[in-house]
């Protein structure tokens, strides 16, 4: 009866216990939470894989469009311009006659179509040879800023800048009387009313880079002297009328003080119809859509008769320099981003096999009860399936923000490309890749013997072993870097080469990791170093440590080599735009009369700068013929202080201080002599050429051209007396911008009336906007992307060794080893783990050495050997060290020491 009570008692206990029901069976909702976290842990991850195979062909199409976008832009207003011009010789052209050429084709490209006329009159008093455009363009009164007096809008009236007014010292209501000479036809006389004076809005692309405002002093040709013209604007009713008779007698005079007949017009009235391109309306996917309208345009030129109309375009142009951007970037992105979806392939696969290790009881169980492989491989499959599905939209949403934020940072703005169908399948192919790999490791698993699915420890390995899969990479892998190393492979597949130098030394280290750790482990067992002896041993025994290595070598590998081809690719282009620009400024001035002597510029900068801190005078004089030997002709110390070098030896430092008896000392490029013999006659200061000698010569000579060679003014400056094909130009510093504006404005006024500005901010800006700097700029993604798919290979590889790590502590404490030593053991089970990731940044150093030859680090090569090919270490190891603390961090905070009580219990179960 005793007995009977006991087993009701026992059978009651649960039934009466007075526990909440959330405090029931703690370590099953221990358990059940666990699944959860790993079910979330297993979602990111697939998901950080779907939105790199996802963010390729983003990132490559958004790059697409900003080339596109950066084309456009540095046409400038007046290149955007898509326009049918023609020139009425038997009357006034309508502009709905020529307005097809730029007609319905253009709509959604280009902005609506404005027409205007145009004619150049004479102002009087004639003898001064001034000149004026008399135009009309439609909705012009809406597109500027009257000051005084109102917009033109009847035949004959005028309006005009204030500059013009004082030039003309006219004001509003004045009357200009303008005349029109013809060749063939009777001069055209008329008088205008002044009715308004205007400024022209900087920022409105409608006057397409014409400004109306300004007087521009013109330089005639053989001693023609100096003109002002002007830019006017009237009514389009101006232009309206027959022209003038045709001359019959040559010899007869034309009309020249008396005014025109009133119903008579004009002759030869330019009229044009425009459109201007937009950067928001021309993108990457409208490409082949302006390409046909260009074709379209050029066959309804053919349809109009009777008229000589001209198509001026540039959509020909960005065409074919975006095909050759797109191309370039097709090729590089790729090579770098599909490296980081194969480092995320390796964190996938690791994740994926940490979880089912976990599981390998279970499974174990179920394989001996009723359901068996079948149940075990639908209870996994079941259960992972659903994180890879949900990863799927999650990795897409993550890839279009990572592309947006690209877009507004990066890329400067460029517009959203919209919904990618090629991003979508990327995604739907990553992730169907991964339910592929999911199903293959659980058939995997449930085939496993019971008997090994319930050992908690791997047998023990003697010997270094590689599986056939892991032979062939081994085999591929040495090949590719024989090819790399030989100079047989070149261009941007040598981008993969750190990858491929990671795989085959994570292989190699991975499988010697078994013989050299047992003769390690041995050696400190029988030296007495415990602490040693157990951080050694511990991480040698864990198979899963071959997969830490690989991923970390990887992960390594990547970081460095992105970052010095990033590194390397910024000096690059910095010293292309060096050697391009020659100096920060340049102030080139030239001379159209041909009667201003280029030893003024020397006068210039003798008054604004006579210490030459910061300007230098320069002449550079050509020969007639256009391969012919260029002279640049300077100061020496103030050339070699303010000039570029652009990597290169100083040319200007060459120069004897002396010249040689056999003639003038001069340093040409090795990449474009100005002759083979190092004596030769070329251009000099005086209207003669002069003998030269050849005492040095340089790779490059930054702001050169083809067969040119500097030389010292000083000695020619006696004989200066040149005035043809000859070029002033003042280099400077860049640091006085005021001093720069007065150095314009003191040679315009010495005779030289066209002056142009080159900066080396431009060129390396356009440098920097290019292709290759895009698709190699692309390296701070894979790089950040290492980095963290290391630190997530180290939380998903010790999660998984945690439940062992603590049994083994356990088991070590019981048998009376200190924490002491546990302690050091764990840190250095802790340093000999990020090891890995040191090694492979060393190899991704190496293979940034090996490959720099052959990376295309412009999208024009330069016609000289600019690039540099040993890309900078101080980069690369900033980046590892930064790379290896956040690891160390991570894998330090995993390795901790676990605390006592229910905190452990509850990890443990």
């Amino acid at each position: 009866m005793a007995r009977s009570t006991t087993e009701f008692e026992v059978e009651a206990a649960p039934v009466t216990s007075s526990a909440p029901r959330d405090r029931r069976f703690p370590y099953a909702r221990l358990a059940a939470a666990a699944r959860r976290r790993q079910q979330l842990v297993l979602m990111a991850v697939i998901a950080g894989l779907v939105a790199c195979a996802a963010l390729l062909p983003l990132m490559t199409n958004t790059i697409a469009r900003a080339m596109v976008d950066n084309r456009v832009q540095a046409l400038g207003a007046l290149g955007r311009t898509i326009e049918a011009r023609s020139i009425g010789v038997e009357g006034l052209v309508a502009p709905n006659r020529i307005a097809p050429v730029v007609g319905a084709q253009w709509d959604g490209l280009a902005t609506p179509a404005v027409a205007q006329y145009r004619i150049l009159v004479n102002p009087e008093p004639t003898a001064t040879g001034d000149e004026a455009n008399l135009l009309a363009r439609e909705s012009q009164c809406a597109h500027l800023r009257f000051v005084s007096g109102r917009c033109p809008t009847a035949r004959d009236e005028l309006a005009m800048s204030p500059a013009s007014a004082r030039a003309m010292k006219v004001s509003v209501g004045s009357r200009v009387a303008v005349l029109q000479r013809n060749s063939s036809r009777d001069n055209v006389r008329r008088t205008l009313l002044v009715t308004g004076l205007y400024d022209q809005p900087r920022a409105d692309d409608f006057w397409r880079g014409l400004d109306i405002t300004k007087v521009t002093v013109k330089t005639l040709p053989r001693g023609g002297g100096q003109i002002q013209h002007y830019e006017w604007i009237t009514a389009a009713s101006t232009f309206s009328g027959p022209p003038p008779p045709p001359i019959v007698d040559s010899t007869a005079p034309r009309r020249s003080t008396q005014e025109s007949p009133a119903g008579v017009g004009w002759a030869g009235v330019e009229t044009t119809v425009g459109r201007q391109l937009r950067q928001g309306m021309l993108t990457y996917e409208k490409l082949d859509r302006a390409r046909d309208a260009v074709s379209a345009s050029r066959r309804d030129l053919g349809a109009i008769a009777g008229l000589d109309v001209q198509l001026t375009e540039q959509v020909s142009t960005v065409d074919g320099q975006v095909r050759g951007d797109v191309d370039q970037i097709r090729t590089i992105a790729p090579l770098l981003l599909a490296q980081l979806v194969l480092l995320q392939v390796v964190l996938v696969w690791i994740v994926l096999r940490a979880l089912l290790t976990q599981r390998r009881s279970e499974v174990a169980l179920l394989r001996l009860r009723s359901p068996g492989r079948p149940g075990a491989r639908r209870l996994l499959v079941g259960e992972m399936t659903s994180p890879v599905i949900l990863a799927l939209p999650l990795g897409l949403l993550l890839a279009y923000a990572l592309d947006a934020l690209g877009r507004s940072t990066w890329l400067e703005g460029t517009a959203w490309g919209g919904w990618s169908w090629t991003a979508a399948g990327a995604a739907l192919l990553a992730a169907g890749a991964c339910a592929v790999l999911l199903r293959l490791m659980v058939g995997r698993l449930v085939r496993r013997p019971v008997s090994e699915l319930l050992r908690s420890v791997p047998p023990r390995q003697n010997r270094w072993s590689l599986s056939a899969t892991e032979a062939i990479v081994l085999t591929l892998a040495v090949g590719l870097l024989v090819t790399v190393a030989t100079g047989t492979l070149s261009g941007a597949p040598v981008l993969v080469t750190p990858i491929v130098m990671a795989l085959a030394v994570g292989l190699i280290v991975g499988g010697l990791l078994v013989p050299v750790g047992n003769r390690v482990t041995s050696r400190l067992l029988r030296r007495g170093r415990v602490a040693a002896l157990l951080g050694v041993a511990g991480l040698a025994r864990r198979p899963s440590t071959r997969n830490l290595i690989l991923a970390m070598t990887a992960a390594g590998a990547l970081l460095t080599f992105t970052t010095s081809t990033m590194d390397l690719g910024r000096t690059n282009r910095a010293e292309a735009a060096d050697a391009v620009s020659g100096a920060p400024v340049r102030i080139i001035g030239d001379d159209l009369s041909g009667f201003t002597e280029a030893r003024r510029v020397i006068d210039v900068v003798n008054r604004l700068d006579p210490g030459r801190q910061h300007l230098a005078p320069v002449v550079r004089a050509r020969s007639g013929s256009s391969d012919g030997p260029v002279m640049l002709a300077g100061e020496p110390a103030a050339m070699s202080r303010i000039a570029y070098r652009a990597g290169q030896p100083d040319p200007w430092a060459l120069l004897p201080r002396t010249p040689p008896a056999q003639g003038l000392a001069t340093v040409s490029a090795t990449w474009s002599p100005p002759f083979t013999t190092s004596s030769f006659s070329g251009p000099s200061l005086a209207a003669e050429d002069a003998d030269y000698v050849t005492v040095g010569q340089v790779p490059v000579i930054p702001g050169g051209e083809p067969h040119l060679f500097v030389t010292s003014i000083q000695p020619m400056l006696q004989q200066a007396s040149r005035t043809t094909s000859v070029t002033a130009e003042i280099w400077s510093d860049g640091r006085d911008p005021a001093l720069i504006s007065r150095a314009q404005t003191a040679l315009r006024d010495a005779g030289f009336g066209e002056i142009n500005i080159d900066r080396q901010s431009t060129h390396r800006k356009d440098l920097d906007r290019s292709a290759s700097a895009y698709g190699l700029q692309l390296g701070l993604v894979v790089a950040a992307g290492s980095v963290l798919v290391a630190a997530l290979v180290m939380i998903a590889v010790l999660s998984t060794q945690a439940g062992v790590r603590r049994r083994d502590q356990s088991a070590l404490v019981r048998a009376g080893v200190g924490r002491s030593i546990l302690g050091r053991a764990r840190r250095l089970e802790t340093v000999l783990t990020v090891v890995p990731m040191a090694l492979g940044g060393l190899v991704g150093m190496l293979g940034a050495r090996l490959a720099a030859p052959s990376i295309p680090w412009y999208t024009d090569d330069p016609p000289y050997p600019i690039a540099s090919d040993q890309p900078p270490w101080s980069s690369a190891l900033v980046a590892l060290l930064i790379g290896l603390v956040l690891v160390t961090v991570v894998a330090a905070v995993l390795r901790r020491e676990p605390s006592t009580g229910s905190g452990r219990r509850g990890r443990d179960a």
